[in-house]
């Protein structure tokens, strides 16, 4: 058997029929699916008995409530697939993904294959690009740039490589090793536990540009309680890491990117427990600007102020000017009538909505600018998994 596909059920019978048929009616057959009642007391459970009986792939082991991280491990020490794949129970997926996943795995043999995903809020999805790193990654060839990166991207000033486990499949060899060194406490970055580890021990990596998974924001999963023991968690997890990276010393830059990706988890708690707000960060769009481009960055609000700010610490690109209606506030910004006379590539536009976009294409078209100058994208903001 090719795949494992492992379902930690906990509590969710609004949403649980929906993952299963997903998983169940997959392009992709040669997979048998466990899911794993951690639990349960709202008839999850009972729900997870109903679909092994009517389909002979299903498997469900029941335990009692020991957390996610258990839930998963019991799954892959009963596993037989070649390859696992990990799928929450109040997600769903593709009907191709595992195809698409697996057809990458085979054909370029790889131990990991991973793609982005697609938050789920009510009746908005949107597609989140949470990695810098793309493509195919080889011991002997490139993987060195890979591990480098892939908890913090310095140039990009975000993760390389996103680690939730439920993106990607994985082979079980490199999974059982990680899960048995796990401190399977870990409630803070346990998908990070598991995978980067992983990666240190891997031939080849292959990341598709790709967001079959859908990831459902709703009010449980947004109620995450956190509390000053949250600090002490993510503590454990930094603890947890220094271990693992030991070995390795100060190759790779694992503890300086281990520092950062901690530093994320750290604003997190802090915002929640202490309230203490936190600039939001906006990822740059370096697909549709050129390297080394000169540009002509317009707005200089919350999306204008957080792509500035990356430029100038990366210097991925040179910002000819800073440009916005509001030049009053003792930053060196000009109005936008002054850009007819600089020399540039493109003018990219800082907002949030598509509305305030247009407005700004208009006024720039009215001064003679051609539009095929212009670029705005949705600002997309970096979020912490």
């Amino acid at each position: 058997m090719k795949l494992t596909v492992i379902v930690p059920v906990y509590n969710n019978r609004k949403y649980l029929k929906q993952c299963i048929q997903s998983i169940s009616n997959q392009v992709y057959k040669d997979m048998e699916i466990i899911l794993v009642d951690d639990g349960s007391t709202d008839g999850s459970g009972e729900i997870c008995d109903e679909y092994e009986k009517a389909d002979s792939r299903i498997r469900v082991i029941h335990q009692n409530n020991m957390g996610c991280m258990e839930a998963r491990w019991h799954g892959l020490k009963s596993s037989k697939g070649e390859y696992i794949g990990f799928v929450d129970s109040d997600d769903w997926i593709a009907h191709d993904m595992y195809q698409d996943l697996m057809s990458v795995a085979e054909d370029k043999k790889c131990d990991i294959v991973s793609m982005g995903y697609t938050a789920v809020f009510g009746q908005t999805k949107t597609e989140i690009d949470d990695n810098t790193l793309y493509g195919s990654y080889e011991r002997g060839v490139n993987l060195d740039i890979f591990l480098s990166n892939m908890m913090h991207d310095a140039a990009k000033g975000q993760r390389g490589a996103q680690p939730s486990l439920c993106t990607k499949i994985m082979k079980r060899k490199l999974l059982l090793g990680a899960f048995e060194r796990a401190d399977r406490k870990i409630t803070m970055g346990e998908d990070a536990a598991i995978f980067y580890p992983c990666c240190l021990e891997i031939n080849r990596i292959y990341i598709i540009k790709k967001y079959q998974y859908f990831y459902r924001i709703h009010e449980e999963s947004m109620c995450r309680n956190m509390n000053i023991n949250t600090i002490c968690e993510i503590q454990s997890f930094y603890q947890y890491m220094q271990k693992r990276f030991f070995k390795y010393q100060n190759k790779y830059h694992l503890q300086k990117q281990l520092k950062n990706y901690v530093w994320l988890l750290l604003e997190q708690g802090l915002q929640q427990i202490f309230h203490i707000r936190f600039k939001r960060t906006f990822l740059f769009p370096y697909t549709i600007i050129e390297k080394g481009s000169d540009i002509i960055l317009y707005g200089a609000g919350e999306v204008g102020q957080s792509y500035y700010h990356q430029i100038v610490d990366n210097h991925y690109c040179n910002i000819a000017a800073w440009v916005d209606k509001n030049t009053c506030d003792g930053r060196k910004i000009i109005h936008p009538a002054r850009i007819v006379s600089l020399d540039y590539i493109k003018i990219l536009i800082a907002v949030k909505n598509r509305e305030m976009a247009d407005e700004i294409m208009d006024e720039l078209a009215s001064l003679g600018i051609h539009r095929e100058r212009m670029l705005w994208v949705r600002p997309q903001e970096i979020p912490i998994v």
